[in-house]
């Protein structure tokens, strides 16, 4: 079972795009920068969807990347944010063990 959570604000751009998403979590190793180990949000399918596994929340399609365990969705959220005027989804709640 899974616990991801959409924001309204977050659904309701979704849906305008077309109600498909997909989180995909970066593995960076042996890199000279600092990694962002929190997964990254996108408006659309993937390019390489049999990398991801499908599940639906509130009539959205969230493909999540294969190396994402479904417990870690678990207390997720996504979220709209919006920088001068640009807005794009971020994942809340990622825990870094």
């Amino acid at each position: 079972m899974c616990y991801l959570k959409i924001s309204d604000a977050a659904k309701e751009y979704i849906l305008k795009k077309g109600g498909n998403i997909y989180i995909k979590y970066h593995d960076i190793r042996n890199c000279c920068i600092e990694p962002n180990l929190t997964p990254e949000v996108f408006i659309g399918t993937p390019s390489n969807p049999e990398k991801y596994y499908v599940i639906g929340v509130d009539r959205i399609n969230v493909y999540v990347d294969g190396i994402i365990y479904e417990k870690e969705l678990e207390n997720l959220t996504i979220e709209l944010k919006s920088f001068l005027g640009i807005k794009y989804l971020v994942v809340s709640g990622w825990k870094v063990i």
